[in-house]
């Protein structure tokens, strides 16, 4: 190769150089426009204060930022429900009668029936595991059953975790009390004899059985006193806690004066492809008169911010927030053809608004993106 040559071939290769780097170039800045990183949550300088990204904002949904007095008051849609429900354990021969589905049972009362015998409700926090009879070791199981055949009247001794005689008298008793006869009233005590529930008394919340049935469960189900719950949002659940004033409206438009029994921040999982709960408010009603003929129920929930005033201040949507690390926020605002992210700092949230106490620049009027 001449000189001549070498000196083209070296200038070929530079241009050929340079083509591929301005390809490179613009197939990035293509990809920045594709991809969109303004809406990445950690496109925030390095001070934390804001930044700006080119893009097109015809395709962002977006409101205005207000200035006013945010309403003093959460209000919130909840419904009237009793705790989840659980299962009795399976039945251990066939089932005959079946309970309804609604109905209430008190301790001692007839649940369903297996093999022609009542089963009638017991409580405890322990399953019954064995068979409680003479020279039976102490334990807990034999205080829990002493408890429920002394709330029927039937022992009359301390309970305790020693079977006695007392013990087997009144099983024996409470055998009778059942229509048992002959050798079937014999003081022994066997779990299957009892539908165990955590407490009594119970609602049927449904029936899970049919007639023949044998090793199912008969029915789930629930206590019988009812409280609110309403799922939240995060930032809700960030300003609320338990304790504060609220006010329930029934579905008569009755009002009841209370307060937040529980505040759950949520994310517990569920144990379901990963998903968590949500957060959410409970309210408890100590006088059950005041629902218990309401039943299931739609109800709203309003809560008074303790720390409300008459100061005006800059209002955004909720839906606006980005959350940061720590308890750091921004929003996006759209100005011209550009996105730029502004820390702020946020105040009281009522309904689906929230105040903006200090901001970066933010200001009355802007467009804040929502999600």
């Amino acid at each position: 190769m001449t000189r001549t040559e070498a000196r083209r071939f070296s200038k070929r290769r530079r241009i050929i150089t340079t083509v591929i780097v301005l390809i490179a170039v613009i197939g990035l800045a293509t990809t920045c426009v594709i991809t969109r990183p303004w809406t990445l949550i950690g496109h925030m300088t390095a001070s934390g204060q804001s930044s700006t990204q080119h893009i097109d904002v015809t395709t962002l949904r977006a409101q205005p930022v207000t200035k006013g007095v945010l309403n003093a008051e959460t209000r919130l849609g909840a419904t009237l429900q009793y705790d989840d429900a659980s299962d009795f354990a399976a039945a251990t021969g066939i089932i005959t009668q079946l309970p309804v589905a609604g109905k209430q049972i008190n301790t001692g009362e007839q649940v369903y029936e297996m093999d022609g015998a009542p089963v009638p409700l017991f409580h405890g926090e322990r399953p019954f595991w064995r068979t409680i009879e003479e020279g039976i070791s102490d334990g807990p199981d034999v205080t829990q059953l002493e408890q429920n055949l002394k709330e029927l009247g039937f022992y009359n001794g301390e309970v305790g975790p020693h079977y006695n005689w007392l013990t087997r008298e009144a099983i024996k008793q409470w055998q009778r009390s059942l229509g048992l006869t002959g050798d079937a009233v014999n003081g022994v005590f066997n779990p299957g004899m009892v539908a165990l529930a955590f407490s009594a008394p119970i609602r049927i919340k449904t029936v899970n059985a049919k007639l023949g049935d044998t090793n199912v469960s008969p029915a789930s189900y629930t206590g019988v006193t009812l409280h609110a719950q309403s799922t939240i949002t995060a930032t809700q659940a960030a300003t609320l806690k338990a304790g504060d004033k609220a006010q329930v409206i029934l579905p008569d438009n009755t009002t009841v004066d209370t307060t937040l029994a529980a505040v759950d921040q949520g994310g517990q999982s569920t144990g379901k492809d990963g998903q968590v709960t949500s957060p959410s408010v409970r309210i408890d009603f100590p006088d059950q008169t005041q629902v218990a003929q309401f039943g299931p129920a739609a109800i709203q929930v309003i809560v008074p911010n303790a720390n409300a005033s008459n100061e005006e201040t800059l209002i955004v949507p909720v839906t606006a927030l980005i959350a940061g690390t720590g308890n750091s926020y921004a929003v996006e605002v759209i100005r011209g053809d550009e996105v730029k992210r502004i820390s702020v700092e946020i105040g009281l949230v009522a309904g689906a608004q929230t105040q903006i106490t200090k901001s970066n620049g933010l200001k009355e009027g802007d467009k804040v993106v929502v999600s």
